[in-house]
C-alpha cells in the first residue's frame, strides 16, 4: 500500500472524530487546545480583505471557516485536502455558517496541486506538512502563489540528531506503537512514515531561500513541553 492510501485509510475514518482528536493531540504533545492554537497561526498571517488563499490539507475546513467568520473577507478561500470524507464533513460545517458561496473544497495532492500557475495570493498548510515531501510541496506552493504571494506553515519542528538512521528508526517505531495502540494500525503506519518529514528550522529556511522566497520568518511556538519539539510558524513571501 502506497503512503497516499495509508494516509486516505487513515484519514477517512479519523475523519468523524478529526477535531476532538486533533485537540487531545495538541494537549498532549504541546499544552496547546485545537482553537486557541489555530487563532494564534491565523493572527500570524498578513492579509488582505480581497486576498484568494488556499488551504493545504485543510481537513474538516477548520481554518477556511475561522478565517471566513473572523476575518470577513471579501475575496474567496480554497481548502484542498487529499481525504473525500474529511472535505464531505467540512463541506457540512460550511452549509452551517452558510460560506458556500465563498470557501470552496477539492480533493487533492499538495504535492501537485490541481490549480493553475500565480493562483494565489496566499497559501497555508497547518499540521500538515509532515505527511508531505517538503521540498515538492514547497516548489508547488512556489507555481501556484502569484507574485509577492505569502506563505503561511505551521506544524512540529525537527532537531538535527533525527537525521541519524538509528534515531530515526527509534523515532517511527515510536510514533508506530503510538498511534497503534491510541487509535490504529493505518493511523500508525501514517505517522510513522512522516518522521523523514520532520524538518528543522534551518533546513525550512535551506529550501525557502532556494526557491527564491524572502522575507522568511521561522518563529518557534511556545511549548508546555520539553520533551517534545516544539512547533513553527513559517512565514515567506514569494519573489
Amino acid at each position: 500500500m502506497s503512503d497516499q492510501h495509508t494516509i486516505i485509510d487513515a484519514f477517512t475514518e479519523l475523519a468523524p472524530r478529526y477535531e476532538r482528536s486533533v485537540d487531545a493531540e495538541l494537549k498532549l504533545f504541546w499544552g496547546w487546545d485545537y482553537k486557541t492554537f489555530t487563532n494564534y497561526v491565523i493572527e500570524q498571517i498578513p492579509i488582505d480583505e480581497h486576498d484568494v488563499i488556499l488551504d493545504v490539507a485543510t481537513g474538516t475546513a477548520v481554518i477556511p471557516r475561522k478565517l471566513m467568520q473572523e476575518k470577513r473577507l471579501g475575496g474567496s478561500i480554497v481548502g484542498l485536502d487529499l481525504t473525500e470524507e474529511m472535505l464531505r464533513r467540512g463541506n457540512q460545517k460550511i452549509k452551517e455558517i452558510n460560506a458556500t458561496s465563498r470557501i470552496r473544497l477539492t480533493c487533492g495532492n499538495g504535492m501537485k496541486m490541481p490549480f493553475t500557475q500565480s493562483s494565489f495570493d496566499i497559501v497555508i498548510c497547518a499540521l500538515a506538512t509532515h505527511h508531505m515531501d517538503v521540498p515538492l510541496m514547497l516548489s508547488e506552493m512556489a507555481r501556484i502563489l502569484k507574485p509577492e504571494g505569502r506563505i503561511s506553515l505551521a506544524d512540529v519542528g525537527g532537531a538535527a540528531l533525527w537525521r541519524i538512521p538509528v534515531i530515526r528508526s527509534i523515532l517511527k517505531l515510536g510514533a508506530f506503537i503510538f498511534y497503534y495502540f491510541t487509535e490504529n494500525y493505518s493511523r500508525a503506519r501514517s505517522e510513522s512514515n512522516t518522521i523523514p518529514n520532520i524538518r528543522t528550522a534551518e533546513e525550512w529556511r535551506n529550501f525557502l531561500e532556494a526557491l527564491g522566497f524572502s522575507s522568511i520568518s521561522i518563529k518557534k511556538l511556545p511549548s508546555k513541553y520539553k520533551r517534545i519539539p516544539t512547533p513553527l510558524i513559517i512565514n515567506a513571501i514569494k519573489k
